[in-house]
């Protein structure tokens, strides 16, 4: 019941209180001994005199923090944690010795014991930090972080209350012993939790310490890490002026305290009950507002919630200069620091990898927060021991360190944005790079070195991209394949550099009139025919061994070449023979052919046509790739009956991009008619992506909102290829919000029929297991118009990190999202993508949003089989059958006549199920 009121998964409450309990203990000794040490001092000295105490803090701090890192090396985190608590415990016995024998008569010893105080407030709550670290995964400690961290609030209240009681009652020096008894304690609970995650946390520990010895040897290499990384320093900077600022406030509360109590025991007292109000506050605000605000306005917000509260605060003591002010100034802080914006700060370390995290956040925690203590230290001594001005009147230097505080801020929540799009560009393009086969690689990277023997089939693959990108210029790499041991690859070097009239082969081509192979030396023939006006009859008599169709091909291409020995009747003649050509040995003359007529003039459109109606399909693809180099607009009609062709389609598409803008109306045209095969209008869009103008831009958002699902996917990916090649077209906004919200919504309804067959996003069910397919496709139209709307965010890679396996990338997506969606969007979209929200919160979410509820497996089917998607609506149909749904057999009847012929192959089989099914049950 407390995991399900906490918003936690089961188990986490027994990992977070334990954890929780020794952050209490911690910091109820704190707030003890700072109380305590406060009121010692302020007994032997004047307030301004602080500032000094402070300083020295700040500087033995950090040679405590080297002697801490140097002393990890050599033992383990375990006995490193034990050691310290044990030996602060008998400090603290011995500081309390010393005050009750000596008391007054040891002038240095309540500088040192409030120089002590500080040093330990540093260490050991960081020391909790690192150990919740260890034994918490990265999403269970977003989880359980704020249990962790009520722990630090609840021992500041009992620490308040502690203070008070004990010193009315026993004097201020008993106060040691209670902070002897609670480091104790922790010691205590250390081993507990070593105890219960004794495997794991020790294979961790020992991989963490194993990280932390080599990477943080000493401060200065944390220092250079940090400095090369802006993200870091914008931490730092936070955190500094964090620090800053808030010891200034606590030492001008402190000092105005004093003016208004000033009797030792009457001081004390206050500040054990201001910090016992302050804790209970804080507790409430931490279980009642951080996390809602942090749900609800992400990261940035939260970072300058408390800035702007104490410059609030600290223009009212500027302008009262009353105890009340103070107490709204110093309340602010001790309310919003250690719960809203302990764990906004600590957010801000989710994106840095882990060994980076190990290295940097204990000279983060321990050095960089005591340096803001020291300048405010320097602060105090220079404007108010020194300049002698008032508590109120060091307002001003504060409000100061404010405004630099907020800037801060501002470059904080910029950084963490573009951290986070860092790391989850840096997983998706490890997954490309890693499911990317070698043959993807550039073509001009495959022949960087000649020396290297290559696979002919490698090289073959990558000639064939090299022909596809149309380049200009053939690469030089190209022009020594020539003399490549495989024919195929020297054939297919040729026919490019053909394509790219390149000349300066000549002589190669010369030599291969005499190559070993028939087709290389058919190539040969036809590049000196078209490049160099050599007359192909003579030098066939002259070389003979060539094969009927190359000849034919040769002598017609020197009849139909411009000149003097042009005859356009002729060739035509000899090409119409080769083209009705039959047999085995006609499928060559006709390949040649349809190869010939693409290089020849525009004046053999019939046997063209002729050669695209063929039953050869490599014979149909040549013939294709002809009509676009002759840029044939007339035989559009043609190719587009060709599109649904699963052989042809890549050719088709290419040659229709090749005819540029001027098709686009009728490409639209067909997009539109439901008339035209599904087959047909679901290629459209990447043609129309190729052509990448205005007018394809249009004629794809005139038909995003389809019915079917496949066709939207298909013209939303063309949709962004387009605006990635053509950043300068606008979209329709108001249209893609729509479908948005369409797509959103259909997701939702997505979720409520699943939970009808139990909701389990693992199941064997084929209905459920069709469904969550949908449903993936679902997710990914719901990326692609968040890519159309905000182009500047890296969308892509979100969805990849959302998909991964991993829990940090999953949440440095989730988080991504939360901090660049609009409010309203980030309210809907990320409880969808969020791997820790149950499919049964969101089915109660899709109650909520849709309005009708889908209660009943045959409320589920019905839905399904009433969809305009005809997947989903198979996927009903099959539903039926298999449950035997007698009462939504009418929609069987209107799936038998749809167009999409797995629907109504779908519906066949489930009337015959049901029918069996019915003869069965009358048995």
């Amino acid at each position: 019941m407390i995991e399900r009121l906490l918003n936690l998964q089961r188990g986490d409450l027994g990992r977070g209180v334990v954890l929780f309990s020794y952050l209490f203990f911690v910091m109820g000794s704190y707030v003890i001994g700072k109380n305590a040490s406060s009121a010692l001092f302020l007994e032997q000295f004047i307030p301004s005199k602080l500032s000094y105490a402070n300083m020295a803090i700040s500087v033995l701090v950090g040679f405590v923090a080297a002697g801490y890192v140097m002393l990890s090396r050599r033992v383990s985190l375990r006995n490193l944690l034990l050691g310290s608590l044990i030996f602060f415990s008998a400090n603290c016995v011995f500081f309390w010795y010393l005050s009750l024998h000596f008391g007054k008569s040891l002038p240095w010893l309540y500088t040192t014991f409030y120089i002590w105080v500080g040093i330990v407030g540093v260490l050991t709550p960081a020391q909790v930090w690192t150990l919740a670290n260890f034994v918490l995964t990265t999403r269970a400690a977003k989880r359980v972080f704020g249990v962790v961290g009520s722990g630090a609030i609840a021992g500041g209240i009992v620490g308040g209350w502690l203070t008070k009681y004990a010193t009315v009652h026993y004097g201020v020096a008993s106060l040691l012993m209670i902070m002897a008894i609670f480091m104790g304690l922790s010691a205590v609970l250390v081993f507990v939790i070593w105890w219960q995650h004794r495997s794991a946390f020790q294979e961790q520990v020992q991989e963490g310490g194993s990280a932390l010895a080599e990477g943080s040897v000493n401060l200065r290499e944390s220092l250079k890490l940090i400095v090369s990384s802006k993200y870091l320093l914008s931490i730092c900077a936070v955190i500094c002026m964090a620090s800053l600022v808030t010891a200034s406030a606590k030492w001008q509360f402190t000092a105005v305290a004093k003016s208004f109590y000033p009797d030792t025991k009457a001081l004390t007292a206050f500040l054990g009950d201001f910090n016992f109000y302050a804790g209970i506050a804080c507790l409430l605000s931490q279980l009642l507002l951080t996390s809602r605000f942090l749900k609800r306005f992400g990261i940035g917000p939260a970072l300058f919630i408390l800035p702007m509260t104490l410059l609030l605060g600290t223009s009212g003591l500027l302008i009262w200069g009353s105890m009340l002010a103070a107490n709204f100034m110093r309340g602010s802080d001790q309310v919003l620091r250690y719960s809203l914006d302990k764990s906004t700060v600590e957010l801000l370390f989710l994106p840095i990898p882990s060994n980076v995290k190990i290295q940097v956040k204990s000279f983060i925690d321990v050095v960089i927060w005591r340096f803001g203590d020291g300048i405010s230290g320097l602060a105090v001594a220079l404007f108010a021991d020194n300049l002698k001005w008032s508590p109120v009147q060091f307002g001003w230097v504060n409000i100061t360190f404010m405004s630099g505080w907020i800037v801060a801020a501002y470059f904080a929540r910029r950084q963490y944005v573009g951290t986070l799009r860092e790391c989850i560009q840096k997983h998706r393009l490890d997954s490309e790079r890693a499911s990317a086969p070698v043959l993807d690689r550039s073509t001009l990277d495959i022949f960087a070195d000649s020396l290297r023997p290559a696979d002919p089939k490698e090289l073959l693959y990558a000639l064939s991209l090299f022909e596809v990108g149309k380049q200009q210029a053939a690469h030089p790499a190209i022009r020594g394949l020539l003399s490549h041991a495989d024919s195929a690859v020297r054939r297919k070097a040729l026919s490019i550099l053909a394509g790219a009239k390149d000349r300066t082969v000549l002589p190669q081509v010369e030599k291969l009139l005499q190559d070993p192979s028939l087709e290389v030396r058919t190539e040969a023939l036809l590049y000196l025919c078209h490049h160099a006006h050599v007359d192909p009859l003579e030098r066939i008599q002259e070389l003979g061994d060539f094969e009927d169709f190359s000849i034919r091909s040769a002598v017609v291409a020197f009849l139909a070449r411009p000149g003097d020995t042009q005859n356009l009747e002729a060739a035509r003649i000899m090409l119409d023979a080769m083209v009705n050509e039959k047999g085995v040995e006609g499928q060559r003359t006709r390949l040649e052919a349809a190869r010939l007529i693409s290089v020849l003039p525009d004046e053999f459109e019939s046997q063209l046509k002729r050669l695209l109606d063929d039953e050869d399909t490599e014979v149909i693809r040549q013939a294709i790739r002809a009509v676009g180099q002759l840029n044939k607009r007339r035989l559009v009609l043609r190719l587009l009956d060709r599109l649904g062709d699963q052989e042809l389609t890549a050719d088709v598409a290419e040659t229709l991009a090749k005819l540029g803008d001027s098709i686009v109306g009728t490409l639209r045209d067909h997009l539109a008619d439901e008339s035209v095969t599904l087959k047909i209008r679901r290629e459209i869009p990447s043609v129309l992506a190729q052509i990448g103008t205005t007018s394809a831009e249009s004629a794809l958002m005139e038909n995003l909102l389809g019915s079917d699902a496949m066709l939207r996917f298909r013209i939303l990916s063309a949709l962004n290829k387009l605006r990635q090649g053509h950043p300068e077209l606008v979209v329709d906004v108001q249209m893609v919000e729509t479908v948005l919200a369409a797509e959103i919504m259909g997701h939702y309804r997505s979720y409520q029929i699943l939970g009808t067959f139990g909701g389990n996003l693992e199941s064997e069910d084929p209905v459920a297991r069709a469904l969550r397919e949908s449903m993936s496709q679902e997710v990914e139209r719901i990326f692609r118009l968040l890519t159309l709307l905000y182009p500047q965010f890296d969308f892509h890679s979100a969805h990849v990190g959302l998909a991964s396996g991993s829990a940090v990338v999953h949440s440095n997506a989730l988080e991504f999202l939360d901090n660049v969606l609009k409010p309203q969007l980030r309210a809907v979209l990320v409880p969808l993508l969020d791997g820790d929200i149950s499919v049964e919160e969101r089915v109660r979410l899709a109650n909520h949003l849709v309005g009708a509820k889908v209660e009943t497996r045959e409320d589920a089917v019905a839905a399904l089989v009433g969809s305009d998607d005809p997947w989903l609506k198979s996927c009903g149909a099959y539903a039926i059958g298999t449950l035997g749904l007698k009462s939504l057999e009418k929609y069987l009847d209107e799936c038998l006549t749809h167009p999409d012929p797995l629907l109504r192959e779908t519906a066949r089989w489930a009337k015959l199920r049901l029918a069996a099914s019915t003869e069965a049950a009358g048995a």
